[in-house]
């Protein structure tokens, strides 16, 4: 527990700092732009390669395999899930599009990830990259064509940075070689600004927002619920299922549990606005879920917690 609130304490803060600095005006809508592309396409890629310097053990490659498994049956289930609801709803249709992918597809990579790392180190990281790849191909496939209604390549799924990095962690993984200390002290010394650059921007994206229109939509607090309550909270229970005739790691639980209950993602926002699709709403989304994640995330954490560990 002592673990939890220290990474809930490092947050706070960095996600405080990055609205001050927004709201000095030292980050703009063009650098924030910049240093968001930087994170996902540098930062991020090296935090992820690091995590594959961790000793290998046969059960944290069960790990990697149960979480790919349990991740590709929660995006299966609720894609169907949600498009069959939303087809009889009065929405219009791009809100109906939209409406989905923004509950199914939450903030992996921008926050799972580093709260994995840190809750969980190297382990949780690896694990977390296993999800997140997982996310990478259901939303590049599914997710861009449901917002835009055109398909992507698969080059662009596969060559994503972060896909890259991840696949390219599993293997290192996996293979008996290990790099040397000096390459492995780069890789950390470069992955280990993910965690405070992303709380900033992150913060940096919370002083941008109209409060009075935050929460004035319906159909955002409907996506909020699913994404933070009611999707986790029946990843928990499937899990409290199986580990009753499977065998477990109580990083793999925590780790499929936490995954499934972050905030909208940011994604959504990028491609909504890039293809006009209920670009308002789903900034508004987005930003709700990010907020009420202050209050949800650490009561699921600690639930977790107390459950599996």
């Amino acid at each position: 527990m002592t673990e939890l609130y220290k990474v809930l304490f490092e947050m706070a803060v960095t996600i405080v700092l990055g609205v001050v600095i927004r709201k000095k005006r030292l980050l703009d809508e063009r650098t924030h732009s910049t240093f968001t592309e930087i994170l996902l396409n540098a930062i991020l890629p090296f935090a992820i390669l690091s995590s594959s310097q961790y000793e290998y053990s046969y059960e944290t490659l069960k790990g990697i395999i149960a979480v790919a498994g349990a991740a590709f049956l929660y995006y299966l289930c609720t894609l169907i899930a949600l498009r069959l609801i939303t087809s009889k709803s009065r929405m219009e249709d791009s809100e109906k599009r939209v409406f989905v992918t923004l509950a199914v597809f939450a903030n992996t990579g921008f926050v799972g990830i580093p709260l994995m790392q840190g809750l969980l180190g190297a382990r949780g990281l690896l694990l977390a990259a296993t999800y997140n790849l997982v996310y990478n191909i259901f939303f590049y496939t599914y997710g861009i064509h449901l917002i835009s209604k055109k398909r992507h390549t698969p080059i662009q799924i596969i060559f994503n940075p972060v896909s890259v990095a991840s696949v390219a962690s599993l293997i290192l993984f996996v293979i008996p070689w290990r790099m040397p200390q000096f390459l492995t002290h780069t890789l950390h010394t470069i992955g280990d600004m993910n965690i405070p650059l992303s709380m900033i921007l992150l913060g940096s994206t919370l002083a941008t927002v109209d409060v009075k229109k935050l929460f004035a939509d319906l159909k955002s607090y409907v996506v909020a619920i699913l994404r933070l309550a009611v999707f986790p909270l029946i990843m928990l229970l499937a899990v409290l299922i199986v580990r009753r005739f499977v065998v477990i790691s109580p990083e793999t639980m925590i780790t499929l549990v936490l995954m499934t209950a972050l905030p909208s993602g940011t994604m959504n926002v990028i491609y909504s606005e890039k293809h006009n699709c209920a670009p308002k709403f789903t900034a508004r989304t987005v930003v709700l879920t990010l907020i009420l994640m202050a209050i949800s995330l650490p009561l699921l954490m600690a639930l977790s917690i107390k459950l599996f560990m």
